[in-house]
């Protein structure tokens, strides 16, 4: 029986720290999708570093090189860490245009599936419980008020020594949501099956714990 927990939700709703800590209390490994998108994109970045607008067809001899995901978090591209960091600007304003590529969305796809065959995972993306672990025993959506997405992300940025622009970040998430939500291969969605959390409030304590909760309770149900 797969015990796997999969965790959907927009950008900034929190859901990698409320998987951290589901994770973490279950002893479970947390496999972050998004990293994998951002290998992608930074990898784009790195060889196309004049471009402003994505080029797919430049995707092409990005896609022959293999990603995977170690123990960790750390995530190799052809078997090396990229020099460019994966929340640069230039990615973050590119990893939702990379992430809608169908082939890019497949090549993640079969890497997080391979993750997941090894062992039972606490898994966060966009797509996870639709796509990728459609049998998960939990789904869970994360939401949040973008203005509060905003303020988390320029506060992350500017721990990182990186001030920005709180429009221009509220602007960014909102646009990221748009391509998400209506990119045709597997957008983000909530379903019936996901257990809709918000996450809006300070501190995630709360959520981990509604999902912790739900999580042994169907544990003790399931046959």
């Amino acid at each position: 029986m797969r015990r796997d927990i999969a965790i959907d939700g927009p950008s900034g709703s929190g859901k990698t720290s409320v998987g951290l800590g589901v994770a973490a209390e279950l002893g479970l490994m947390l496999v972050d999708s998004g990293l994998l998108y951002r290998v992608f994109t930074a990898a784009y970045a790195e060889q196309f570093p004049s471009d402003r607008c994505l080029r797919s067809d430049r995707l092409l001899d990005i896609l022959e090189r293999c990603i995977s995901y170690e123990p960790g978090g750390t995530v190799l591209f052809g078997g090396r860490v990229l020099q460019l960091s994966l929340h640069d600007p230039r990615v973050d304003s590119l990893v939702s245009p990379v992430s809608a590529v169908p082939q890019v969305r497949a090549a993640v796809n079969r890497e997080l599936r391979r993750i997941a065959l090894l062992q039972d995972v606490v898994m966060v993306g966009r797509d996870i419980g639709t796509t990728v672990l459609p049998k998960a025993l939990l789904k869970v959506f994360i939401t949040a008020d973008p203005d509060v997405r905003a303020r988390r992300r320029v506060a992350q940025l500017e721990r990182q020594g990186r001030p920005v622009d709180y429009g221009a970040v509220l602007t960014n998430i909102k646009e990221r949501d748009a391509i998400d939500s209506c990119r045709e291969d597997s957008p983000l969605r909530c379903t019936e099956e996901h257990v809709k959390l918000d996450n809006s409030a300070d501190g995630s304590d709360g959520v981990v714990q509604a999902i912790l909760a739900e999580y042994r309770r169907r544990l003790e149900h399931a046959v």
